[in-house]
């Protein structure tokens, strides 16, 4: 079933990328008391009370918003319309202000139920002004502080309140989930507008405009339910501050939550040191690696480009690379089947007599260092990423060797784009 969506709204730095942390239990999202931080609508599943909500952050209201911040406006816009219930959160301390009174009225209109949300009562003072509230016609306010996290249930309670009862949910298989990473102004967020078949992620030329990680669950046709996620840029690490160094840690904990990850390159630049440092650390989290050139269109020479990033992906698992035109759209119908089959041999498992038949031969081939001694036996014990530990000899080959076994096995179980983990057990070595 798809959990009921719970629209946050309100005008800039009122506290709502807070109070979706709170609710959600850890830092999810970017918050700044720095306004216009929350470009995106971001949402994020919680549980209350047994039932299953899709939080959805939203960037502040700004009238007359230009550029980045009126597409930002246009995402806030989509969630309220494909919301079930929307909170209108407000300053108690600041009071009604012109920007609180235009979105209820707005909102008094509304087709579904909207609860007024009085963030930032923090003290027994700041609870006296909830009354003015009042004067805004949606109804009693909740007063709440998102900082400290008071008043969140009884807000939680009025939600659920609004809310049909809960049908019976099938149990299913999770759903493989993909996340976009590359430097920032690559094209990720139209590539990924792209995949879920609409504008989901704001898309500007200023790099640096996509600052949270943006996920959707979406259906493929013929591929099944898949949950994608948009992340900010990756910079090097001297060179992130201040906000962009919680986009760069919200990014490595997407590729952590991930199963596979496409890497966004600006094929015109080649692969740069940059994309490398984000190559590595999504092989060294165990995630697959997809390569994905974008703005191919704007290349002259293809064929020796194509040649050379191919050659470089030996280093990162050999993974495969697809060339694309975001903006146009030219090479993307191939990712979902070409991302589906990449997330089903991560997740593949090998038969014990064909691991130890791979083994065999790669020693025929090239035996083990002298002072390593044969392997005897193998077996893949875990997947996702696939895991072999390998029995026999005096003591574990070295990395050389180890590379070289990594190789065979993936060329022989077709796991290009994979990385795998080996884990060596001596003679006599127990556990």
């Amino acid at each position: 079933m798809t959990a009921p969506k719970v629209a946050v709204i309100g005008r800039q730095n009122v506290g709502k990328s807070t109070l979706v942390n709170r609710i959600f239990g850890h830092r999810a999202v970017v918050a700044h008391q720095m306004p216009g931080v929350t470009r995106d609508r971001v949402e994020l599943e919680t549980t209350w009370g047994g039932r299953t909500l899709a939080l959805v952050d939203t960037a502040g209201y700004l009238p007359r918003a230009r550029g980045v911040e009126a597409l930002a406006a246009d995402q806030a816009a989509v969630a309220v319309a494909e919301a079930d219930v929307i909170l209108l959160v407000v300053d108690v301390r600041t009071g009604i202000t012109e920007d609180d009174a235009a979105l209820a009225r707005r909102l008094r209109t509304a087709t579904v139920p909207v609860v007024l949300v009085a963030n930032k009562a923090d003290a027994p003072a700041d609870v006296a002004d909830v009354a003015a509230l009042h004067r805004l016609g949606l109804g009693e306010p909740v007063p709440v502080s998102a900082l400290h996290g008071q008043g969140v249930g009884d807000l939680l309670d009025r939600v659920l309140a609004f809310l049909p009862e809960a049908g019976e949910e099938v149990p299913g298989t999770e759903e493989p989930r993909f996340v976009i990473v590359g430097r920032p102004n690559v094209g990720k967020s139209s590539l990924f507008n792209r995949l879920v078949g609409r504008e989901r992620s704001v898309v500007s030329e200023v790099a640096g405009t996509t600052r949270d990680s943006v996920d959707s669950l979406i259906e493929w046709p013929d591929l099944g339910r898949v949950r994608f996620i948009d992340t900010a840029g990756m910079r090097r690490g001297q060179s992130v501050r201040g906000i962009e160094y919680f986009s760069f840690l919200r990014t490595a904990e997407a590729i952590d939550a991930a199963h596979v990850a496409l890497l966004v390159i600006e094929a015109p630049a080649g692969l740069t040191t940059e994309d490398k440092k984000i190559a590595k650390r999504v092989i060294d989290a165990g995630r697959a690696l997809l390569v994905i050139a974008n703005k191919w269109d704007l290349l002259e020479d293809k064929a020796s480009t194509f040649e050379q990033l191919s050659r470089s992906m030996s280093t990162f698992a050999d993974a495969a690379v697809v060339r694309t035109s975001a903006t146009h759209g030219q090479g993307v119908h191939r990712l979902p089947p070409i991302a589906m089959d990449l997330h089903a041999r991560w997740s593949s498992r090998a038969a014990t007599a064909t691991v130890n038949a791979i083994l065999g031969a790669a020693q025929l081939e090239q035996p083990t260092p002298r002072t390593a001694g044969t392997l005897h036996y193998a077996t893949q014990v875990a997947t996702g990423p696939p895991t072999f530990v390998i029995f026999g000899g005096a003591r574990p080959p070295g990395p050389s060797y180890r590379r070289y076994l990594e190789r065979r096995l993936r060329e022989a179980l077709d796991l290009s784009g994979v990385p795998i983990r080996l884990r060596f057990r001596a003679r006599g070595e127990r556990g």
